[in-house]
């Protein structure tokens, strides 16, 4: 998964099970969902809050127009 930030485009890391329960996401990536390209989805918006460190999604927001 692709995430907009305001620092452009970056790659989500894969999740991560056992490392998820026992890691305290401190260091998170905040975003809306895009392709690799940039592309958004035209009936909606997708934000979501990742932890790098794990790839746990801690907080996911779903939008339709």
């Amino acid at each position: 998964m692709y995430l907009a930030t305001k620092d452009g485009i970056s790659e989500t890391p894969r999740l991560r099970p056992i490392k998820a329960l026992f890691c305290k996401h401190r260091h998170i990536i905040a975003g809306k969902a895009c392709s690799k390209n940039g592309l958004r989805r035209i009936s909606g918006l997708d934000v979501y809050v990742v932890c790098i460190d794990c790839g746990k999604v801690l907080h996911e927001n779903h939008t339709n127009y």
